[in-house]
């Protein structure tokens, strides 16, 4: 589909130049071996020049020169450098086969600068299209990827509210409650506190891609608050952290998933705790790991919490979750991204 309009493109040049040229209506009419060469050599040159020009751009094309006007200016003067050696060499090519001929007026080949003038035009024209072109396709996947990225969001905000907003959830929160209002006033005030800490951070955050992983953090502590006040010293979390909070970025609600994965599938008890484990590996990325337990009921896993987080990840920071599964731990690498 491509070269079928390039090749109509190429006719119509060569019949704007044709038209222009001629002085008469007879002449445009007419078409000897000369005018079939000219229109030859005028569709093949156009051709040649498109898709070298159309290969070149998107070789050199990147991220960062499309979405500036700085790099589409620069992407765009490679190019014109890169063809205009070629357009010298075509207008004199062309040139030099109509004079060898003999078989052509003179007003069909032209002068040389001429000829190398028009080709420069054409050149130039070919690039912007290409240019506007890439423009537009980047920015077509960049609406595609943005959408894709807010199905992403809205389907880990869904998992997220599933694993926090359930009956099982609000039931244990309410018998927790019951029991520290009756004996321990403060806990309970601080319970309610921390309780609403979480689906603040959920409501304020279920449309952001990142946040700073101070603010995660944050949201880490209130949740295992609340895991502390249910489970008390049956779960065991253990962070190792040694990096810049405020400069990270991380998807919202990840490490709270991880910690929530770790506490559904595995078993525990107070006289035999769930250890779980978060760590840095400098500033690539959050290790979250976990001793596996074998419940004595297996709890179904569908894995849908960490694959729209691998999605996420892929689609605001071009990494997947890695993830280390064997029989004695299983762990996540959660990639990072600066701010």
């Amino acid at each position: 589909m491509k070269y079928r309009f390039r090749f109509i493109i190429a006719l119509f040049v060569f019949l704007f130049f044709k038209v222009t040229r001629d002085d008469s209506r007879s002449e445009m009419l007419h078409w000897d071996q000369g005018t079939w060469i000219s229109l030859a050599y005028t569709v093949i040159v156009i051709l040649a020049l498109w898709e070298i020009v159309a290969r070149y751009i998107h070789a050199a094309s990147n991220k960062t020169s499309i979405n500036s006007n700085k790099g589409l200016y620069i992407l765009s003067t490679k190019a014109t450098l890169l063809v205009l050696p070629l357009v010298f060499l075509f207008a004199f090519i062309y040139d030099n086969i109509l004079e060898y001929i003999s078989c052509c007026p003179e007003h069909y080949y032209g002068s040389f600068l001429i000829n190398t003038a028009q080709g420069f035009v054409i050149s130039l024209l070919i690039i912007a299209y290409e240019i506007i072109n890439l423009y537009v396709r980047n920015a077509i996947r960049s609406a595609r990827e943005k959408e894709q990225i807010q199905k992403e969001l809205a389907a880990a905000k869904l998992e997220s509210l599933k694993n926090q907003v359930n009956p099982h959830f609000l039931f244990n929160s309410f018998s927790v409650l019951t029991s520290l209002v009756e004996e321990d006033s403060k806990a309970a005030i601080k319970f309610i506190s921390k309780l609403s800490d979480m689906y603040r951070y959920i409501l304020e955050n279920d449309e952001k891609t990142v946040v700073t992983l101070e603010e995660e953090l944050a949201f880490i502590d209130s949740y295992l608050f609340l895991l502390s006040m249910r489970h008390r010293s049956a779960i065991v979390v253990h962070k190792h952290l040694d990096l810049s909070a405020k400069d990270i970025l991380i998807p919202p609600m990840s490490l709270q998933m991880l910690i929530e994965n770790a506490v559904k599938h595995n078993a525990f008890s107070v006289d035999d705790p769930l250890h779980i484990t978060v760590k840095n590996d400098g500033e690539k990325a959050i290790i979250v790991e976990n001793e596996k337990r074998k419940k004595e009921y297996l709890t179904s896993s569908t894995q849908i919490g960490l694959k729209n987080l691998s999605k996420r990840l892929i689609l605001s920071a071009g990494k997947a979750l890695e993830i280390l599964d064997n029989d004695q731990t299983f762990q996540v690498r959660l990639p990072l991204a600066r701010a």
